[in-house]
C-alpha cells in the first residue's frame, strides 16, 4: 500500500483534489516537499527523500474535510440547524479600518488588515503568514511571512490567483516565531484545523494562534489572469511587468498593471471579473467547496456588498462573523482601541452575496451530482440544503 507523499500524490494530486493550500509543504518534518508551477498552478512536488511519515495525507484538505467533527472541536458544538448555513458563529458585524490609509489600501474596507496589525501590537501574534507578490516575478503570487506592520500593510488587497499559505508555516516556526497569525481561504483553514486537531506535527499545532479566514466564492487559475494580460492589456511579455494588483486604486477596486517603462493599464473590476475571470477561470476544485464563509476560521471577513452609505470618500466595508473566543477577544480588542468601526449586522443579509449562491447552493448541488457518477471529489461528512429560499438581493453602491 502506498504511504507518504507517494499516496497524496495519487489520491489527491492527480485526481483535481488539490487545492493548492501548501500544507503538505508547512509540515514535512522531512523538508522534502515544495511548490512548483504546472500550467501555471502552485502543486506539491518531491524535491528529497519522503520519510513516509504520512503526516501530509492525514492533514491535506484536499479529500477529506469532516466538518462536523472539527466543528466540534473548534467550537464545541456543531452548527445549529434551524439558523442559515453560515456556520457556527458568535456574532456579525459590518465595518471598516478606523486607518484611513489601511481602509484605503485595503480591498474593501481593510477590516483585515486593521486586526492583523493589532493583533500583531497587544501580542496576540507575532507573525502573520499573508498573500503577497513574488518581487522577481510580480504577476505571481507567493506566501509571505509578515513581522511587521509595513510588512503586512503591504500585503492588503485580494489575491485572485492560488496562493500556497500553509506552505509559510515551515518559515514561520524556522524563523522562530512562537504565535502564528494566518489568514487564508476557506481550504487554507481547513488543513489549520486539521493540524490543529490532529496535533500534528505538534510544535506547529500548538503555534498558531489565530486564523482569519476570508470570504471565498472561488479561486480562479493563472491562465485567466494570462489572458487578461495578452488580450486586454497588450502584454504577452510578463517581463515587462513591474507590478500588478488585483484590487488597485479606489474601491472597489480594478485589475491594475504598472510596466517597468512606466505606463499604467487598468482594467475595470466588473469586466474583469464577471467577464473573463469568474465565468470562464473559476478552479474545478473550487466548484465542488461548500464553504464560503470560512467556516472553522476565528474570524471570517469578506466584502460586503450591499446598499449603505456611499458617496465620493466610500471605500467599501467589510462583513464579519466572529466564531470563537479569540476572535471575539480580538474584535473586541480592536473596538476598544480604535483600530476598527464596526456595527452589528444582520447575519441573514449576509445569504444575498453572489458568493453564498455559489459556494453553499451551486457548489453544494455540483457536489452533490459528481459523487452520483462517481467522479473524485471532496469529502465534507456534511449534507447541504442547496434548497432556494427567498432573499433580498443588493447591488453594491456605485460611487458619485
Amino acid at each position: 500500500m502506498k504511504s507518504g507523499f507517494e499516496q497524496l500524490e495519487d489520491l489527491v494530486v492527480r485526481r483535481g483534489l488539490c487545492t493548492g493550500c501548501g500544507s503538505c509543504v508547512g509540515v514535512c518534518a522531512s523538508s522534502a516537499l515544495t511548490m512548483t508551477r504546472d500550467a501555471g498552478e502552485p502543486v506539491p512536488v518531491l524535491s528529497g527523500t519522503c520519510s513516509a511519515c504520512g503526516i501530509c495525507s492525514r492533514i491535506c484538505p484536499g479529500r477529506e474535510i469532516p466538518l462536523p467533527e472539527l466543528e466540534r472541536y473548534v467550537f464545541g458544538k456543531s452548527r445549529k440547524e434551524d439558523r442559515i448555513d453560515l456556520g457556527v458563529y458568535k456574532s456579525c458585524y459590518n465595518g471598516y479600518a478606523a486607518n484611513t490609509l489601511v481602509r484605503k489600501r485595503g480591498g474593501s474596507g481593510g477590516v483585515v488588515t486593521a486586526l492583523l496589525v493589532h493583533a500583531l501590537e497587544e501580542g496576540i501574534i507575532d507573525c502573520a503568514v499573508v498573500a503577497g507578490f513574488d518581487p522577481e516575478t510580480p504577476w505571481h503570487t507567493r506566501v509571505q511571512v509578515a513581522a511587521d506592520t509595513e510588512e503586512i500593510v503591504r500585503a492588503a488587497q485580494s489575491k485572485y490567483a492560488v496562493v500556497p499559505i500553509n506552505a509559510g508555516l515551515k518559515e514561520a516556526v524556522q524563523r522562530g516565531f512562537k504565535r502564528i497569525g494566518v489568514v487564508g481561504l476557506p481550504c487554507h483553514i481547513h488543513a489549520l484545523r486539521k493540524i490543529q486537531y490532529l496535533g500534528l506535527p505538534g510544535g506547529l499545532a500548538a503555534k498558531v494562534k489565530l486564523a482569519v479566514g476570508l470570504f471565498c466564492a472561488s479561486q480562479f487559475y493563472f491562465e485567466g489572469t494570462r489572458h487578461i494580460l495578452a488580450e486586454w492589456c497588450g502584454i504577452e511579455d510578463m517581463e515587462r511587468i513591474a507590478e500588478l494588483e488585483y484590487r488597485g486604486g479606489s474601491w472597489p477596486g480594478h485589475f491594475v498593471v504598472k510596466l517597468k517603462e512606466g505606463d499604467t493599464i487598468t482594467v475595470d473590476r466588473h469586466r474583469y471579473v464577471y467577464h473573463m475571470l469568474m465565468p470562464n477561470y473559476k478552479r474545478d476544485r473550487c466548484e465542488m467547496c461548500i464553504d464560503w464563509a470560512s467556516e472553522l476560521a476565528d474570524i471570517a471577513v469578506g466584502d460586503y456588498w450591499a446598499p449603505q452609505t456611499a458617496g465620493e470618500d466610500y471605500d467599501g466595508t467589510s462583513a464579519l462573523l466572529v466564531r470563537t473566543a479569540t476572535g471575539e477577544g480580538l474584535v473586541e480588542s480592536a473596538m476598544k482601541h480604535y483600530a476598527v468601526c464596526l456595527e452589528k449586522l444582520e447575519p441573514q443579509k449576509l445569504t444575498s452575496s453572489v458568493g453564498f449562491e455559489m459556494k453553499k447552493h451551486s457548489a453544494a448541488y455540483r457536489l452533490k451530482q459528481r459523487q452520483r457518477f462517481g467522479w473524485p471529489t471532496p469529502n465534507f461528512h456534511l449534507e447541504v440544503d442547496y434548497s432556494p429560499f427567498f432573499r433580498e438581493f443588493h447591488m453594491a453602491p456605485e460611487k458619485k
